[in-house]
Formats: C-alpha cells, structure tokens, sequence
C-alpha cells in the first residue's frame, strides 16, 4: 500500500515539477553596458542570448517577451508595462518561423542584398509579422524573433511612430526622460523559465562622438579618445541597422537615420573632422545635417571640433638618419577658430594622396614659419570646420538625411614680401581626396573638410621672406570670420 502511495506520489510531484526551468539561462547583450543611456524618445534593440544548456529547442520551445516599465515603480515591486514585445516561435521547431519574416519589406535599402537564408540565420526584428495577416506587420508588440541561441526586439519609443507602424493607435505616450526597467523574460507552456532585466534612461546622453568609423586606424584612434574621458561612442545597432549575427547589414535607412539622428540632438558633440564626404556618409548627412537642421553648429558650448595635429592618424615621413613614423594626436580647435594648419610638406609631392606613404620633409608646426629653398613647392595641410549657414539653407530630405548647402569653400592666400612690395594671391578650393589602395588609383575617399594646398613661390635664387595671410569663403562667396591666420615663408 506505501508503495503504490508512494509511486502516486512521486508521479504527481513530477507533473507538476517545471521542465527543466533550470536549464534556461538568458542573456541580454543589447543594450550594452555601455549604451543604457540614450535619447528621450528613442527606438532600440533588446537582444542576447538563450542557453537551453543541451535542450533543443524543439524539445523546448521558448517565447521571448521584452517588458518596459518604469523602474522606480518596478523597485517598489508594481509592473505596469508601458511596452510588451512578444514573439510567437513555431511549437515545431521552437524558433522564429520563416513564414513570419517579410523578405519582400520594400522599406529596405536598395543596397541591402541579403538572402533569406542569410537573414534567417537572424532575423531583423522589424521585420517580424503575423503570417496571412499584412496588417499586423505594422504592429509594434509582434517585432521580436527567436533563433537556435538568441533573440532580438525592436522596442519603439516614439521616434518613428509615423513610419510604417500603428504606434499612434497602441500608445498614448512617447519613452521621454525617466528611467525604465526592460525586463526580458523566457516562456514555455505559459510558465516563465527564466527573467533577466536592465534599467535604461531615456534622456540626454552628455557627451558623444561623431566621427567616420573608417579607415580602421582612424577609428582605433577615436575609440581610444573617447574611452579615456568618458564620452559615448555608438557602437550598439541602431534600429533598423541590424547587422548581429549576420554577413552583413539589414538597412531600413528612414528607421535607422532618424534614430541616429536624434541622438545628436542634445548634449556636447565631440566631432573629430577626418575623412568625411559630402555623400553617402551619416557623420555628414545625417548627424552634422541634423546639428545644423537645429541651428546647433555656431554653439561652441555644444559642438567641439577637433582634427589631428599632423593631419592623420599617423604618418611616414622622411629624415635625415631614415623614415621614421609621427603619431597623431586628436587635438581640439579654439572656440570659433575656423581654419587650422596641421602641416606643411616641402618638396615636389604627388598629384594623389596616399597617406600610407612617406611624406617626405615635413615641417610639423606651420606657425612658426616655414622654410623652403627657391622653387621648391609648399603642400599645405589642415582643416576647416563647418559653419552654421541659415536654417533654410538646411534641407531636411525624405530618405531621412539632411543636406547642408553652404560650408566653408575656399581659401584664399595672400603672400606679401614687405621689403620689395611684391604680392601674390591664390584662391584655392578646399577638400582633398585620399588614395588608401595603392593597387586602385581610381578608388578615391573624399574629405569636404580638409585641405591640401600646393603653393610655389615664382622667381630665382634670391632670399626672400613672405608674410602669408588667409581668408575663408563660403559656397556663396561670403567671407567666413574667424579663419585668419598668418604665419612666414622663407625662400632660403
């Protein structure tokens, strides 16, 4: 009789036990230490990782639900989530079906050429739908995928509630300027295996970078920058630029550009000006284009420039005793300076920039001179840094960029030997184009921002000394305060 008690008992107890509840680990990856910051109103990612320790996910299927609450409500033990996103895996195969992805989303970059074999290995969250219901693509709470070992979701919080999403008839308030708990939570057979949280602020990010990610030796450099005084650099997806765990980048630019753009709304920008373009380059249309949209780009409280002091990261350049390399420093311009020289190169140089190699004789500090013997040409390097131009001369464009039609445009050098009076003035334009790939000469990376100018004084052999002033122009011939400089030139 005990015995069949006990087997009775024994059955019970394990029906009513959790399948292996222990055996659910959850991770949360995105947002990263570092990024649990971020703009009052921003959309982002919540993804990590899911360790059945062993388990298929076949045998256990696991929903992902990303909660958003408010944390101090949350301390004192009271959940009223502001924002629930839930996935709906296949029971089958436990995982994100293929059917639920919508491949064909013409919100998509042209650019972006991903396979759904490619995508499927993970899927963007924004692309996630009700299968044989379109509409419900539009639906905020359904934007969460679950793979073999991860998950991701898209939680909006008003940035892009008029773009592609039924935001306005879900929510009632925007995620501004509070701090909130994100709590993820793994579900299977309607029990809750296994929680994990992290708080978030939605406000203003203090100080952030803004700078080309490329080349790798630029961005080594500016990563460093910013790691020693505490300044953000974004390094986190932004929504609608998904790229974890795939081969390359999912874009869905009018999601992605705004996101970034905002972010670059309030708080100090710190702008390191290297190799921007004025196309295809989010430094430029996107987060300099929005500081500009705002009127921000004159706010020298708000807006920092900076350059490097030799003009790159590092450079090759020739001695007396051999080649040896100067390291670059980042180093900031003065408040409301306009034009700063980084170096002068002496001696004929190639008609094409390539930085990699060796820069010959160079002079390091164009203030204190310059010297160059007669008819030996003077390459010029440095910087300009935007200027604010009017708020109509700022076009906001569909595609979620911005384009900024005035900037500084030309220098003009005004080069005076005093003791015979003589004159000369040269206009030059400004920009330079760099040449990384030796192997591809026509391969060329544009800099709107930079300069590089070859002057050579006429004459003989006789031993002069200029006095070179400059002035700066913008795209309308205006001229630009705060870009005269002066410095000598010695014939010798």
């Amino acid at each position: 009789m005990r015995r069949g008690f006990f087997t009775i008992f024994l059955f019970l107890c394990l029906l009513c036990a959790p399948v292996r509840a222990e055996a659910v680990k959850l991770s949360i990856e995105i947002p990263s230490v570092y990024e649990t910051v971020l703009e009052s109103g921003r959309d982002f990612y919540v993804a990590g990782r899911i360790d059945r320790e062993g388990i298929s996910p076949a045998e256990l299927p696991i929903d992902i639900r990303v909660e958003v609450a408010e944390a101090g409500l949350m301390r004192d033990g009271i959940r009223i989530p502001l924002r629930t996103v839930e996935s709906h895996v296949d029971r089958t195969s436990g995982l994100t079906p293929r059917r639920d992805i919508w491949f064909r989303y013409e919100g998509k970059a042209p650019w972006t050429k991903l396979s759904p074999e490619e995508l499927m290995a993970s899927p963007p969250p924004d692309l996630v739908y009700r299968h044989g219901d379109p509409q419900s693509f539009y639906d905020p709470r359904l934007k969460a995928a679950v793979t073999e070992e991860g998950y991701a979701a898209l939680v909006q919080g008003g940035n892009t509630k008029d773009f592609d999403s039924d935001y306005k008839k879900l929510y009632r308030d925007d995620l501004e300027w509070k701090y909130y708990r994100v709590t993820v939570s793994a579900i299977s057979g309607g029990r809750v295996l296994a929680e994990r949280y992290v708080d978030v602020m939605l406000g203003s990010v203090p100080d952030k970078m803004l700078a080309r990610f490329s080349p790798p030796a630029h961005m080594k450099k500016v990563t460093e920058f910013a790691a020693a005084r505490g300044y953000r650099i974004y390094g986190d997806p932004f929504p609608g630029y998904w790229f974890r765990g795939l081969p390359g980048t999912y874009e869905i630019p009018l999601r992605w550009r705004f996101n970034d753009a905002l972010e670059y709304n309030s708080g100090r920008v710190h702008a390191v000006l290297y190799n921007i373009p004025e196309k295809r380059s989010a430094s430029q249309e996107v987060e300099l284009g929005r500081i500009a949209f705002e009127g921000r780009m004159f706010r020298d409280d708000e807006v920092w420039f900076y350059c490097y002091d030799t003009g790159e990261p590092s450079l090759k350049y020739a001695a007396w005793d051999g080649e040896h390399v100067k390291d670059g420093k980042i180093i900031k311009l003065y408040e409301g300076e306009r034009l700063r020289f980084t170096r002068a190169e002496i001696g004929a140089r190639p008609e094409k920039y390539f930085p990699t190699r060796n820069a010959g004789n160079v002079d390091w500090n164009v203030y204190d001179s310059v010297a160059a013997a007669p008819g030996l040409p003077v390459t010029l390097y440095g910087v300009v840094p935007p200027i604010q131009p009017p708020l109509s001369e700022v076009e906001q464009n569909d595609d979620g960029t911005y384009t900024i039609k005035n900037r500084i445009a030309k220098i003009r050098y005004r080069l005076e030997e005093k003791s015979t009076g003589e004159v000369i003035e040269k206009d030059f334009p400004t920009g330079l184009e760099r040449y990384y790939d030796p192997r591809d000469e026509k391969w060329a990376s544009p800099s709107i921002y930079e300069f590089r100018h070859t002057i050579t004084v006429p004459g003989g052999g006789k031993r002069r000394l200029y006095t070179v002033t400059t002035e700066a122009f913008d795209s309308r011939g205006e001229p630009v305060g705060g870009a005269e400089t002066m410095f000598y030139l010695w014939i010798r």
